[in-house]
């Protein structure tokens, strides 16, 4: 066995313990051990050690066993041995969530995000994670790890934000910079990514060892999930979509190109698309300007420029859709932003244009909109505590 094999199996053994009252068990030591398949001293000597270091905490004295004898002492998982922190970086909003060490929300803060200026953006999440600490009544000490999404391209190497075009933001080194002014070890990802990530945990993914998820907002991205892990390419840039080609001569895009799925169905696009129809003179309830959610209400009561807007959309959608379709084969396909309050309007000419651009074998792979509301930062809080488990272990 190598020198590193005691200290090793030590470790799992520790997450095996962990694991086991992570899962909301109140246990006695002969328990963990009986549960675990370890010896009892050492199963008493791992709860201890646990219960020293503040993970474990007593939870009482529970029934003698069938032979009668001492009541045995009893332990749960200490909730607040640590929290975690998820940032999420979007184009119009800063979002932050403090969670326990089970993921359970503690207290929010957000601020409107600093377009242009990325130091001062990060700054600012030094004072809304302060913000959320106080709102919880908990110390900034408590913080194990902090998980990070931002609506822009990242290098998982770096940890370096490479384009943010709606965030106005380039080359920053993220990951180095919030660790510098939060103190705690931090993971940077793409915020399709993050949402994929909380998809899979707790959405209609849970369960499906591949599907795609895309991420309509200011911009279009999508997150992989290949034989349940998470993909992100050699850099971390995997599943940028919203930058493929889908209109010849289409317009400019902030990467950019020209064409690219984003300058069709983001946000922008379908408020844009009302724009440019309003001022060639179409009738319509609405105003130059109108917000996304306007829209859609708009185009649910039937107005004819609403649903024009949106069904390009969702046409353009589908060319997307289909070259990931045709390259990664996917068991499902997840639609999540605000776009999702369109329902069919969007839908419908999506299905009705995915099958003239993807493989005949692909017609029978569903998509559905996402149910988890803050998929993005829900993901952040995962990548958080994958980074802490992963320090762990």
């Amino acid at each position: 066995m190598s020198p590193n094999g005691p200290h090793m199996v030590r470790q799992l053994n520790r997450r095996l313990v962990l694991d086991l009252f992570r899962d909301g068990h109140v246990l006695s030591r002969a328990d963990v051990a009986r549960q675990t398949g370890l010896t009892k001293p050492s199963a008493s000597a791992i709860a201890d050690e646990l219960l020293a270091e503040g993970f474990l905490i007593a939870a009482g004295v529970g029934e003698p066993g069938a032979a009668g004898g001492r009541r045995p002492n009893l332990l749960r998982y200490n909730e607040l041995c640590r929290t975690y922190v998820g940032v999420h970086f979007g184009a119009q909003r800063t979002m932050v969530l403090l969670t326990d060490a089970l993921g359970k929300p503690l207290a929010r803060a957000s601020a409107a995000s600093s377009v242009g200026d990325a130091e001062r953006g990060m700054r600012a999440v030094r004072g809304l994670v302060r913000r959320a600490c106080s709102r919880a009544e908990l110390s900034l000490g408590l913080i194990a790890a902090v998980g990070v999404s931002v609506a822009g391209l990242v290098d998982q190497n770096s940890g370096k934000c490479v384009l943010a075009p709606n965030l106005g933001w380039r080359d920053v080194p993220m990951r180095s910079r919030l660790e510098e002014l939060l103190g705690a070890p931090t993971t940077v990802f793409n915020e399709a990514h993050a949402g994929a990530l909380a998809e899979h945990h707790d959405g209609v993914a849970a369960g499906v060892g591949s599907f795609v998820r895309l991420s309509v907002g200011a911009g279009v991205g999508s997150g992989v999930v290949l034989g349940s892990e998470l993909f992100s390419g050699s850099t971390g840039i995997a599943g940028e979509i919203g930058h493929c080609r889908v209109e010849e001569d289409g317009l400019e895009c902030g990467c950019g190109n020209r064409g690219c799925l984003e300058t069709v169905a983001s946000e922008q696009a379908i408020t844009r698309a009302v724009d440019d129809a309003l001022r060639s003179g179409a009738a319509s309830s609405l105003r130059e300007g109108s917000h996304l959610r306007l829209i859609i209400e708009a185009a649910h009561g039937g107005d004819a420029t609403a649903r024009a807007a949106l069904r390009r959309a969702g046409r353009g959608l589908a060319r997307g859709v289909s070259y990931l379709l045709n390259v990664l084969d996917p068991d499902l396909v997840v639609i999540g932003g605000e776009v999702r309050e369109a329902g069919g309007l969007l839908l419908e000419p999506l299905r009705e244009e995915l099958p003239l651009s993807s493989l005949p074998q692909h017609r029978a792979c569903q998509v559905v909109f996402s149910e988890v509301a803050d998929a993005e930062l829900d993901g952040a809080v995962l990548l958080a505590r994958r980074l802490d488990e992963a320090a762990a272990s």
